[in-house]
């Protein structure tokens, strides 16, 4: 993961172009899969955390969020926090409605900070409350010590530089801030059908880098039994009433993910550190 500036430099290119490229194409697919049995939009592009009785992507993906934001200690009041890889809105918007705290959400994609702006504003939170930042994971625009908390929910993936990613998280945090990253965990790459834009680590190596990027206290939630078969079942049903490519291609996806954690080399972690005093 250690690369010379000028290959560092290129990796992220290609990874926000490969990003850009992704999301124009499977976006909208994932809204409508997300929406409520009412039709309300999550904001959200995760693959959610299943409960036992859940029926719909948008209650597994409330969950989720539910799971990350339980992970953050109790903040002051005005505590002001990161997004990383922030989406289309729905986590930051949802924590800053209950919570009162600030956000900075920082995303590769301008089609993303927009919509995550509309949403905010739908809600009544202005830029004093969210504040949409462009910008790279592994090169962040602010300054040491800025921040309260982080997250980052099922971004990290794409991320060509891990390390840099956990070292600019490091920087960015307060001391005594904590951070937590939600994501796919893959021991063995080569399985994996499909890896374009997908840069899997396994779980191990995200505690070791954690580690070398200076946080401690880090713990681990392996969470891949409410996530790969639930979503997969989920798919399936939406797909008998929405064929065509998007649909096939997100079946053989899904279906190969949860072949992966059925033989112990692909999960979903959620990792909690904390960086020293």
């Amino acid at each position: 993961m250690h690369q010379d500036k000028e290959n560092s430099a290129s990796d992220h290119g290609d990874a926000a172009h490969s990003i850009l490229d992704f999301y124009r194409w499977s976006r909208d697919y994932w809204i409508d899969m997300g929406k409520s049995s009412e039709g309300q939009s999550s904001g959200l592009l995760n693959f959610g955390l299943w409960r036992k009785d859940d029926t719909t992507l948008f209650e597994a993906q409330k969950h989720m969020c539910d799971e990350i934001f339980g992970q953050l200690p109790a903040l002051a009041s005005g505590a002001l926090g990161l997004e990383i890889g922030s989406g289309i809105g729905g986590a930051s918007v949802r924590l800053a409605l209950e919570r009162d705290v600030s956000l900075v959400c920082l995303d590769l994609l301008q089609e993303h900070l927009e919509l995550g702006r509309a949403r905010a504003v739908a809600h009544g939170l202005d830029e004093n409350r969210i504040r949409y930042t462009p910008g790279s994971s592994m090169q962040m625009p602010f300054g040491a010590g800025e921040f309260d908390f982080s997250y980052c929910i099922e971004s990290s993936f794409h991320y060509p530089d891990k390390m840099a990613f956990l070292r600019e998280n490091f920087r960015v945090l307060k001391s005594g801030a904590t951070t937590v990253i939600a994501d796919i965990t893959c021991s063995d790459n080569s399985k994996v059908a499909f890896r374009s834009g997908n840069y899997y680590c396994s779980s191990e190596d995200m505690v070791k880098w954690l580690q070398e990027a200076g946080f401690v206290e880090v713990r681990v939630m392996r969470i891949g039994e409410h996530v790969f078969c639930a979503l997969y079942e989920f798919v399936e049903k939406y797909g008998q009433e929405h064929r065509g490519k998007l649909q096939r291609y997100w079946g053989l996806v899904l279906k190969n993910y949860e072949n992966l954690w059925k033989k112990g080399l692909m999960g979903y972690d959620i990792f909690v550190a904390t960086k020293p005093r």
